[in-house]
């Protein structure tokens, strides 16, 4: 069933409404001519929610009208994403849904039986590019790095539980790469609805190790409620520069992230698809949104066109050399 703007609050919990200045308001007969939903396929509270409440304002004062935050949980993100791909380019011209990578390539898994592919999208542009990392609690003794907690596994086959969301996912990926790649890595994973959920757990001892992203966990490194044993980029990241990399300790090029892009109904006019990406660019741009941002530990990544489409291309092949669905759930 496609999202309708008069069905706003049917659909998902309409909040974080961005009222442009009066002075930005669009004239009669322009475009948009109306209220936006910025649709974010998670629950409130995690890391992509986050993000793109702090950017609707300054979106909306691009565009020069509302931009509202939809929450439209479920299914991995696939009951938001599956009805992106059914936008009409002219009911749901005043939609822009956002989608993670390489989150969204969990159709490549035979089980779910997915027809859309990222050809089913019309994307628009990336946002932002946040790394993942493994966390454990900040006074875990038992390992204190990448090498020591591939020791102990090694000498506990079976014992130890990682907290991840749904398969799939970034950080799901970045397990099973392990679990591929590195020899007598096994581990339970225990999946979790939500960042602040797997939080609990591993804080909490339900799990010994959190898998999530650099922006969203930082925070708790400063409160001494978690420390990182590893990165998933490719070099040492900026914001945690003393936090070894996955292929450092290993020299295996594990390498995920929470990719953040934007996308519009297929087959939206030019026009409104470049007014979209102007406003979005511009916005990205902003110098206050850009230092807000830096506080968040969120690291913008704006790509258009054919940049998009490599970046989505490369980040295909790294799951399909993961094929996660083989690793045990």
């Amino acid at each position: 069933m496609l999202i309708k703007r008069r069905n706003v609050l049917k659909y998902g919990a309409a909040t974080a409404g961005a009222l442009a200045a009066p002075s930005l308001l669009s004239a009669q007969g322009a475009f948009p001519n109306g209220p936006v939903q910025l649709v974010v396929p998670f629950n409130a509270g995690g890391g992509a929610d986050r993000t793109f409440r702090l950017f609707a304002p300054y979106l909306a004062a691009e565009l020069g009208v509302p931009v509202n935050v939809i929450n439209i949980a479920g299914g991995g993100g696939w009951v938001a994403w599956q009805q992106m791909a059914q936008w009409d380019p002219e009911n749901d011209d005043h939609i822009i849904g956002t989608m993670n990578f390489p989150h969204v390539f969990s159709y490549l898994d035979p089980r779910m039986g997915r027809k859309e592919t990222v050809d089913d999208f019309n994307f628009v542009a990336w946002h932002s590019l946040d790394p993942c990392i493994w966390a454990v609690r900040h006074d875990e003794d038992r390992f204190d790095s990448l090498e020591t907690l591939i020791e102990w596994v090694r000498a506990n086959p079976g014992q130890l539980t990682i907290s991840s969301t749904a398969v799939g996912s970034d950080d799901h990926m970045g397990i099973a790469y392990a679990e591929k790649f590195i020899e007598g890595f096994k581990v339970k994973k225990l999946y979790a609805n939500g960042d602040s959920k797997k939080l609990q757990e591993v804080i909490g001892g339900v799990s010994d190790v959190v898998a999530g992203n650099v922006g969203y966990y930082t925070p708790y490194i400063d409160d001494k409620q978690i420390k990182f044993i590893s990165v998933l980029h490719e070099d040492r990241y900026p914001i945690v520069p003393d936090v070894p990399t996955f292929k450092e300790t290993t020299g295996q090029s594990n390498v995920s992230f929470a990719g953040r892009t934007m996308v519009l109904a297929n087959g939206i006019a030019h026009e409104k698809f470049d007014i979209y990406l102007a406003a979005i660019e511009k916005a990205i741009t902003n110098p206050e949104y850009v230092a807000k941002e830096e506080a968040n530990k969120n690291n913008l990544l704006f790509m258009k066109g054919d940049a998009i489409n490599e970046k989505i291309a490369a980040t295909k092949e790294y799951v399909e050399s993961v094929r996660f669905w083989e690793a045990e759930a």
